[in-house]
């Protein structure tokens, strides 16, 4: 497993629903015009410095789950923490669930595809760490490669289109926007980092991870945002703005798109599950099939609340959540 291993969980756990259908990105760069570039270049920096942080903090204190990390760095109120980070990682395993539901053409066709994928989620969690980093294997090399040609092939077909762009605020704004775009997006890696920060030994393999897995997201994030500024305002504003970057390759392109979306909707789900899963068979007497049936069960039944408003109401307040979580743990570094 190794260095690879946990890149590849890093990277096929935080490329979720909000990013591969490029509605996250359109919201938090795209719409600020040239100065959102900028923006998602910052919030690449910051997933490179925090991840660091994070590993950083989970080899000091040798913790196995965020819990553990929660009871180390603020013993006084590790509860409050514990619960509210349950319910971030609820949420967000509800939106990926919800995502999938959507992202299906009939409403039929949409909860049976949420069903499916939850149990196989559940079958996944079955085979452990080592299960779910060998399925990130093979999941993160296909979505950054699908989506980076994607982008590629239509910018090489279509202008940007900056001048009909950019939100009040300018370059300000879009830092602001990238700081908490890249604190949310650390607050869910923070739970899979501690679940599989054992398999990096030295300082030099978890400063490696944190280049490796932020460049490959920061790279991606970048062509996906010039490949979306080809687009007007009026398509950058559907829940799945990505999908009119290959509706005119026709019906095969739509479809493999499609497989890219469920991909990274599914290992999203998978990566919070187990740091959820994990937290909750640490409780006495809570087997493991119990852990992961809990983990899985209660986003499923959330997400019936609806993609769009799960995304609308949870990103903005995870964000917050992650901002001060990272603060709380540079803290700790620091006293360390």
């Amino acid at each position: 497993m190794g260095l690879w291993g946990v890149a590849a969980f890093y990277v096929a756990g935080l490329i979720g629903a909000g990013f591969a259908s490029g509605q996250e990105l359109a919201v938090f760069f795209v719409s600020y015009g040239r100065a959102g570039i900028l923006g998602a270049i910052w919030a690449a920096a910051l997933l490179c410095m925090g991840t660091h942080l994070i590993l950083r903090s989970c080899s000091r204190h040798r913790v196995s789950s965020y819990g553990q990390l929660f009871q180390k760095v603020e013993p006084r109120w590790s509860w409050a923490l514990d619960l509210l980070y349950a319910v971030f990682l609820l949420v967000g395993t509800s939106v990926m669930l919800a995502g999938i539901a959507a992202s299906v053409g009939s409403k039929l066709a949409g909860s049976a595809a949420r069903l499916a994928s939850a149990l196989l989620v559940y079958a996944v969690l079955q085979a452990g760490v080592k299960g779910v980093l060998r399925v990130s294997g093979w999941i993160a090399p296909v979505l950054t490669f699908g989506l980076c040609a994607a982008s590629l092939l239509r910018l090489k077909q279509a202008p940007l289109a900056w001048a009909e762009l950019g939100a009040p605020g300018g370059l300000q704004a879009a830092l602001e926007a990238g700081t908490l775009y890249a604190c949310y997006n650390l607050g869910f890696a923070m739970s899979f980092l501690a679940a599989s920060h054992q398999y990096l030994n030295t300082k030099g393999q978890r400063w490696a991870l944190a280049l490796v897995g932020s460049g490959a997201l920061g790279l991606t994030m970048l062509l996906l945002c010039l490949a979306l500024s080809t687009l007007p305002p009026q398509e950058l504003g559907d829940a799945f703005p990505l999908i009119h970057l290959v509706e005119a390759w026709g019906t095969g392109a739509r479809r493999l798109y499609a497989v890219l979306l469920w991909c990274a909707m599914f290992s999203t789900a998978v990566a919070n599950s187990l740091a959820l899963g994990r937290r909750v068979g640490e409780l006495k007497g809570v087997s493991w099939p119990t852990a992961a049936a809990i983990s899985v069960g209660a986003p499923f039944a959330l997400s019936h609340f609806g993609f769009t408003w799960l995304v609308r109401m949870a990103y903005p307040a995870l964000g917050l959540a992650g901002l001060w979580l990272l603060a709380r743990l540079l803290w700790d570094t620091r006293l360390g």
